[in-house]
């Protein structure tokens, strides 16, 4: 059996949203944590959790298979309720919270964590971890750190039960058509500019796409991941590192014909479906397609690799976030809550995940060696690729990366319009720090 993953597309304001597009990172493999036999509040009475997910497009087969089931297997009193976004997810959970329906879980990107703790969901799971023994050591130890820089003092107020790559997937009938022969996982970025040069071209009246870069943040993302000075507050895109991705984005723009056919007037945003539905690109530089759209072509020819790298900065790449569990600190049943999370990240749910083309939170040889089992379009494709990078995370995240993110994208299509690299970055940081202020002046 198997399930269809995406992109969660419920409407989360861009405070909110510290986008985490975004390679496995821990790049060790541990063993499955093994669980204490002494239940330290081994609960007997019934219990009913609720959980509130960002996911509107997750079934509930999906959702019985990854959680319920095993929850109820395992902990039988328990009864979980999953309740679905809607139209406006954070709309709705507002609604819920006002209504006195607080849910006792909130299941979002790991990445929206500022926003969500603004909203109450800050519960420290940390004093549960102990008493339950849960063994953190297998699991993704880079997501791990990440997660820890969310709280002050190093505490965990989310855990994710599976996190998402970013890889290059690449179209091989284009590169047959014009004998370019295929890429291989460590591939840098001056590799990818050279074949985006070589299979950016017209044929037979259709425009191929070299390479989809997607977006800014994703070339920087390898290398940086912070959009602010962590001592001046201030927006801060000047740094060597983000210069080296402004200089590869006009590089790319420079290949005569590496626009698609849509953009010729007006640059639009991201062009995923582009690889697998016109199938005129070449080479995208993007998050999970195994799982978000691939799924819908199994006759197409297509591979994957490690995502780019800047050479000198081996194996890193953006970090692509991941589903994450936040706890009401209010909830009457914070055991029962805490046992919802324990069994998402147990081997059972993290196998089930892991065979249905999402990358598991836990990193164990069972695990891994298990990711796409379930999937027969993804047999001998280069899947494991997924795992080749280290997650890159941001080191200073704020509530505000959301924002700069969506303010960066903008104004680096200015490059496609003739604009210079030093004034795209001055105006982008103005942009930054007006909308910010802006937004600070109207929370007091």
């Amino acid at each position: 059996m198997r399930f269809m993953f995406s992109r969660p597309r419920a409407a989360i304001p861009a405070v909110l949203v510290s986008i985490a597009l975004t390679a496995c990172g821990g790049n060790g493999e541990g063993k499955a944590p093994t669980e204490s036999s002494a239940d330290p509040a081994a609960q007997t009475e019934p219990a009913k959790v609720v959980a509130y997910s960002y996911w509107q497009e997750f079934s509930d087969e999906y959702w019985n298979k990854v959680l319920v089931e095993p929850l109820k297997k395992k902990y039988p009193q328990i009864t979980l309720e999953i309740v679905r976004p809607g139209k406006n997810g954070t709309q709705k959970l507002e609604e819920m919270i006002a209504a006195g329906e607080t849910p006792d879980i909130v299941i979002s990107d790991i990445g929206t964590a500022p926003g969500i703790a603004q909203l109450g969901y800050n519960y420290d799971m940390s004093g549960m971890i102990k008493k339950y023994q849960l063994d953190l050591s297998p699991y993704d130890q880079a997501t791990l750190d990440y997660v820890k820089t969310f709280s002050k003092d190093g505490g965990i107020i989310t855990l994710p039960y599976s996190t998402n790559f970013i890889g290059l997937f690449y179209n091989k009938d284009i590169f047959d058509k014009f004998g370019v022969p295929y890429p291989k996982d460590g591939i840098t970025f001056d590799e990818v500019l050279d074949l985006a040069k070589r299979l950016t071209r017209t044929d037979g009246g259709t425009q191929y796409i070299g390479f989809d870069h997607n977006s800014i943040h994703f070339l920087a993302g390898g290398i940086t991941r912070d959009f602010f000075d962590p001592k001046t507050g201030k927006a801060n895109l000047s740094t060597k590192e983000w210069r080296m991705a402004y200089e590869l984005l006009s590089q790319l723009i420079a290949i005569p014909g590496n626009r698609f056919p849509q953009d010729k007037n007006k640059i639009t945003r991201w062009h995923n479906e582009d690889f697998y539905k016109t199938q005129i690109v070449a080479m995208a530089g993007v998050p999970n397609l195994i799982s978000a759209g691939l799924q819908t072509v199994p006759d197409m020819r297509w591979d994957m690799t490690s995502y780019p790298v800047f050479k000198g900065y081996p194996k890193t790449a953006q970090a692509a976030g991941g589903r994450g569990m936040f706890i009401n600190p209010g909830s009457k049943v914070l055991d029962a809550a805490f046992k919802v999370v324990q069994t998402a990240l147990s081997p059972e749910s993290q196998t089930v995940i892991s065979r249905n083309g999402e990358q598991p939170f836990l990193l164990t040889k069972e695990t891994i060696d298990a990711f796409c089992a379930d999937l027969p379009y993804t047999k001998g494709k280069n899947v494991k690729a997924a795992f080749y990078n280290r997650q890159n995370y941001p080191k200073h995240p704020t509530e505000y990366d959301g924002l700069a993110l969506g303010i960066a994208y903008t104004h680096s299509l200015d490059l496609y319009t003739g604009k210079d690299i030093n004034t795209v970055i001055r105006e982008t940081e103005e942009d930054i720090d007006k909308q910010v202020e802006q937004l600070k002046s109207g929370k007091k």
